[in-house]
């Protein structure tokens, strides 16, 4: 009986020792595995190999690790994404404030060291104060572009008539049109409803509009129509001014981008990104049509809503 007790603790003894020495196989294994991962890993390796088909925990394992770094590339590219972006915004502001603040300075020195007459003094006043003004409109026009990009503006749509939007709109461009003796006609059923924030579309149609009348000539025409499209809204303004180049189409909504022939006409080319922009945030779009010396047709698109 003790004969037998010795084997059996002998043959358990000895399957202790292999399986420790199996346990410290695979533990080497399974470290030299990892090891190399974590290596490829910060060595940002762009293709590692993973073992998705073995079911053990070592490729499971794996798995997780590079579910990690999928993640910590994607945040990687983002961080250099938003860098690349805030250097841009910032050689923009820097080119776009640069004019205004060089003519101030030389209309000032003009104004100082030398003998104008009171009428010449008044002239120059006045392009010192235009300048002031386009600063302004460009400070105004920077910060809400930066609170948009970084979220900072929240835009609420709610189901609403669009009759309201569009007569917001058109009241924030009427003095102008009408020093320039534009006719604006509206063609929009009042029982037309679509999912919209009223502060920030109305906004995004003024800037449209605004355009519209800038670059049109005096007694132009402007009109405005709404359709229903399905699941959009389209809400569409079209005048007879100077038109765009097709090859312009997408530069136009472009931050600060605005076309080498109206450089002349005052502007900071804001206003159509900014647009873009609010549209977006409502799931909506827009989009032009248009051909040099014929007019453009601006679409805002919005959601119809439940």
């Amino acid at each position: 009986m003790e004969i037998y007790f010795f084997y059996i603790g002998l043959v358990l003894f000895l399957l202790s020792i292999c399986m420790a020495f199996l346990l410290r196989k695979y533990l080497v294994r399974y470290t030299i595995s990892l090891t190399s991962c974590i290596d490829a890993m910060l060595a940002a390796k762009e293709n590692i190999e993973f073992d998705e088909e073995n079911e053990l925990l070592t490729s499971k394992i794996q798995v997780k690790f590079r579910q990690l770094y999928d993640v910590l590339n994607q945040q990687k590219e983002a961080s250099i994404r938003d860098r690349e972006q805030l250097e841009e915004i910032i050689s923009d502001i820097s080119h776009q404030i640069k004019t205004p603040m060089s003519n101030i300075k030389m209309y000032s020195d003009i104004l100082k060291n030398r003998e104008l007459t009171k009428e010449k003094q008044r002239e120059f006043l006045g392009l010192v104060q235009l300048q002031i003004d386009k600063l302004e409109s460009l400070i105004d026009s920077m910060i809400e572009m930066s609170q948009m990009e970084v979220g900072m503006i929240s835009v609420l749509p709610k189901r609403q008539p669009l009759i309201k939007l569009i007569e917001e709109a058109v009241c924030g461009i009427a003095v102008k049109a009408e020093k320039k003796n534009m006719d604006i006609s509206i063609l929009c059923d009042e029982r037309l409803m679509a999912c919209y924030d009223l502060k920030w579309t109305t906004e995004a149609l003024v800037n449209v509009l605004d355009n519209a009348v800038k670059y049109s000539d005096e007694n132009g025409e402007i009109k405005i129509s709404v359709l229903e499209l399905g699941f959009f809204i389209k809400v569409q303004v079209t005048d007879n001014g100077k038109g765009i180049e097709e090859g312009n189409f997408t530069q136009i909504f472009k931050r600060f981008y605005r076309e080498p022939e109206v450089q002349q006409v005052e502007g900071v080319g804001i206003g159509l990104f900014l647009a873009q922009e609010i549209l977006k945030k409502q799931k909506g779009y827009v989009d032009v049509k248009s051909s040099p010396g014929r007019g453009s047709t601006f679409s805002l698109y919005l959601p119809f809503g439940e």
